[in-house]
């Protein structure tokens, strides 16, 4: 799951949202400096990318895209169910303004790491444009670029096109279970 993903299974609580969207910016247990919400947050996050990780769908999902993507497989899943995420969402744009807004409200308790990547994120405004096919191969071909062009990252977008349907369907099962599991 990507940042879409992580911000809707979070707690109404802001902080504990935004810590579970910045929960790969916070590395090991020292947590030092960062908001008890915060926090909290992160645990989330990575009680989530556990679940994911280990949940027999994603590997399915994974499979699909392995031959072309090798190590960047997982990113390219997260990316095409934050994808889904966000085209199935009832209020994209206000969930989106939320996130944002809470983002910019508590800058100060963000996690160090994580703060220069906001404006990028609002500038570009991956979480809206997760729903595109064309925003999300200009959000993989920005990651392509900071990855120091070690995978077509963007390219993987004719990959979601051709295998939409059964994508959608892996989607469906595990946003089920995931739901279910991390339910607020």
């Amino acid at each position: 799951m990507n940042f879409l993903a992580h911000s809707i299974l979070s707690p109404s609580d802001e902080l504990v949202m935004l810590g579970n969207m910045s929960g790969d910016f916070v590395k090991g247990s020292k947590f030092e400096g960062l908001h008890p919400s915060v926090i909290e947050g992160v645990k989330i996050h990575r009680e989530i990318d556990v679940f994911t990780d280990n949940h027999q769908i994603v590997k399915e999902a994974k499979d699909l895209v392995r031959e072309e993507f090798r190590l960047y497989s997982g990113v390219v899943i997260d990316m095409f169910f934050d994808h889904f995420v966000a085209r199935h969402l009832d209020d994209l744009k206000g969930h989106v303004n939320k996130v944002y807004t809470a983002a910019d409200f508590n800058f100060d308790h963000l996690p160090e790491k994580f703060q220069p990547v906001l404006p990028y994120m609002k500038k570009f405004n991956w979480l809206g444009n997760y729903g595109h096919f064309e925003g999300l191969r200009k959000i993989m071909w920005q990651m392509r670029q900071r990855i120091g062009d070690k995978s077509p990252l963007d390219e993987s977008v004719d990959l979601l096109i051709k295998n939409e349907a059964r994508l959608q369907v892996l989607f469906d099962e595990f946003w089920r279970d995931v739901s279910r599991e991390f339910r607020f």
